[in-house]
């Protein structure tokens, strides 16, 4: 299922007429957050809409302290677009955009806003520190001897693994921090193959059931490499090829 993200944080679902209480949906407390004055508080929920349903997308809104829950959909942050979200204060909360999304965009998908009364600040924050190590997964010389295929994750023992970045180089050159090619948002990719064609085209397949994983966070400032994708779909058991 593709979630559309749009290109600001804040997604406006107002519901003017939706009792939280008689949806067919589940509501699910996740967190509480409090600002220092205890007025106001950063509520964390997620919806779950049947016995399985994995509740991987969390929502994070601002709620004062005398604030019905009716409010919960006109305010709401989504876990997609951020890292990290903490008061400042009792009148401001700081955003840490989805780092992988600023990469990937090469700007801001997010503004600095007023939200309930709160002053929202917007921020970058790079999560990879020296805690991380770079590890290499796969790396590959055109056939034309010019470029390099890089693939790597940056990992550290408490957490396995993290964003896939895929780097196209000239040979030789030093491997870029993040994927100029393509950056995963999170800990997971629908590659199953990726590589040299013998006419230097990348040859990319991917799954046809996350196909969006690949799609969506290609680099918007690719390098201007030509590649081919087949997609595998699993349902009508046959190939989707396209070329860029």
């Amino acid at each position: 299922m593709k979630f559309t993200l749009g290109l600001t944080i804040l997604f406006l679902v107002i519901f003017n007429s939706c009792n939280i209480l008689s949806s067919t949906r589940t509501y699910h407390e996740l967190s509480k957050i409090y600002c220092p004055d205890s007025s106001k508080y950063l509520l964390t929920y997620r919806y779950e809409q049947g016995a399985w349903d994995g509740g991987r997308i969390s929502l994070t809104t601002i709620l004062k302290k005398t604030d019905s829950l009716d409010k919960i959909n006109q305010y709401s942050y989504s876990s997609l677009d951020y890292d990290n979200i903490y008061w400042q204060g009792n009148d401001t909360v700081i955003v840490d955009e989805k780092f992988t999304e600023f990469i990937s965009n090469a700007k801001s998908n997010l503004i600095d806003t007023i939200l309930n009364g709160v002053v929202i600040k917007v921020k970058q924050v790079d999560p990879i520190d020296t805690s991380f190590k770079r590890k290499i997964f796969f790396r590959e010389t055109s056939p034309n001897d010019k470029y390099d295929l890089v693939i790597y994750k940056y990992v550290k023992p408490d957490n396995g693994n993290y964003f896939l970045n895929i780097s196209i180089i000239n040979k030789g050159d030093s491997i870029p921090k993040y994927g100029n090619f393509y950056v995963s948002k999170y800990d997971f990719d629908c590659f199953t193959d990726i590589r040299w064609d013998i006419t230097n085209i990348l040859d990319i397949k991917v799954s046809e059931s996350c196909y969006y994983a690949f799609a969506d966070y290609l680099v918007k400032n690719k390098v201007g490499i030509k590649y081919k994708v087949e997609i595998n779909d699993t349902i009508k058991g046959n190939i989707i090829s396209y070329m860029q």
